[in-house]
């Protein structure tokens, strides 16, 4: 087995012997899913224990005077309260078919780097993300100097970590098409990476697994062609009151379409290793000596789930410990007043909401111990957003607007299938 928690090539972990707080629940019937969810776990707490070995911002740390200063940057911040804005975006891998509707990546790269520059994502998941095409945004130029400070291109805002694509490797199964922009052949796939603004997170830690029964096996799956990969980062806010240790555990991922069996199945999965980590995590933290400080935890996943609203699968995401970021709005909106997340390359012609940001507050339990979802925050709004693309009328201009909306239908094409969809918080 090969450790899937680290920042660059694995390590193995064969015979190593990794001392972990075990839950009572997976060891009255060990099974192997349960067997390899506790060695993920245990390499994650050691790889976390080392932590204090190394130069990462600890728990507890107070913030810099240079930390306070680049608040200013991105979004205005107190001591009591802080704004927060994460964003999930599918991009849509470079089927070499569109390219010949002239909407190859080439073509639609400066639209999505502009909008990531535009709504400034304090975190953002992406999915159908090619190694290239993350490596290629990096690179693009903000076009928006004015509102993020004197920074050029997109790596001077943002890390990534993603690594692995679906099958857990640097080549692409043959049944997933090529990337058009891979010269070598190698780092290709869909990788579900996460980005976050380095100005205000210190990375702790990253870790991937995959949906399936054995999460730790690279490519797996349930019983699909390629893998399901699931790509996070444990966060450190350093934008967070100097009495308060903030944590975000945030993770990007891509659900199968087409059969709901094996959606709830992942929904499952999910919610296994969220739970062990929550749980874990939370008292490894609380043991390590933090008691001077309060430590406030907060889990998200994002991505393209493939299901709508009230579908089985939405309802299992629920049932299993997950909470519909629309539905915490204070915009108070009823779900069948979100438009589509879906486009076709035309705003107008969607016909799906599939995409979400989803929190976790812990599957509902006799002792209580789920998460209380607004103890510490409120959701301000959940905005889908449609990003003009290449030819499109007046692209500069609707691609520098806060909330663009198209109106005209078939006039003007977007830069990915998907929308963007938007969700800003507001943390106290």
């Amino acid at each position: 087995m090969r450790r899937r928690f680290h920042d660059e090539e694995p390590v193995a972990i064969d015979n190593i012997y990794l001392p972990i707080p075990t839950p009572t629940s997976f060891m009255k019937h060990p099974s192997r899913k349960s067997i390899v969810i506790l060695v993920i776990i245990a390499a994650f707490l050691s790889s976390m224990t080392a932590l204090h070995k190394t130069n990462h911002i600890l728990p507890g740390s107070s913030l810099s005077q240079t930390h306070k200063k680049k608040a200013s940057i991105f979004h205005e911040s107190s001591e009591h309260l802080l704004n927060l804005r994460i964003v999930t975006w599918n991009l849509r891998v470079p089927f070499p078919s569109d390219a010949k509707k002239n909407l190859s990546w080439n073509e639609r790269r400066s639209s999505v780097a502009s909008a990531i520059a535009t709504h400034q994502p304090d975190l953002m998941a992406l999915q159908e993300d090619f190694y290239l095409m993350s490596e290629s945004l990096l690179k693009s130029s903000n076009n928006n100097t004015a509102q993020i400070g004197t920074k050029n291109t997109l790596s001077e805002t943002y890390e990534r970590y993603g690594l692995f694509n679906r099958n857990g490797e640097f080549r692409p199964s043959s049944s997933w098409p090529e990337n058009p922009f891979t010269l070598d052949g190698t780092k290709d796939g869909e990788h579900n990476s996460v980005w976050y603004n380095k100005a205000r997170f210190s990375s702790l830690q990253n870790m991937t697994f995959w949906l399936s029964r054995t999460p730790e096996k690279e490519g797996s799956s349930f019983d699909e062609v390629t893998g399901r990969v699931v790509n996070c980062a444990l966060l450190q806010d350093e934008f967070c009151a100097e009495t308060t240790t903030c944590l975000i555990f945030f993770c990007s991922t891509h659900f199968p379409a087409g059969n709901q069996t094996r959606s709830i199945w992942s929904a499952h999965a999910l919610s296994d290793v969220f739970s062990l980590i929550q749980k874990d995590l939370t008292k490894s933290y609380l043991a390590r000596g933090n008691n001077n400080n309060n430590v406030r935890f907060d889990m998200f996943v994002s991505g393209d789930f493939n299901s709508i609203p009230g579908s089985k699968t939405h309802e299992a995401m629920i049932q299993a410990g997950f909470v519909d970021t629309r539905t915490l709005s204070i915009e108070e909106k009823p779900m069948d007043d979100y438009d589509y997340t879906t486009n076709d390359w035309y705003s107008d012609n969607g016909d799906s909401l599939i995409d979400y940001v989803w929190l976790y507050k812990g599957a509902s339990s006799s002792s209580g111990a789920s998460h209380d979802v607004k103890r510490h925050f409120r959701v301000q709004s959940v905005k889908h957003v449609s990003v003009p693309c290449c030819n499109s009328n007046d692209d500069a201009t609707q691609a520098n607007s806060p909330f663009f909306e198209q109106s005209n239908g078939m006039s003007n094409r977007t830069a990915s299938d998907h929308k963007m969809v938007v969700v800003d918080f507001e943390f106290y």
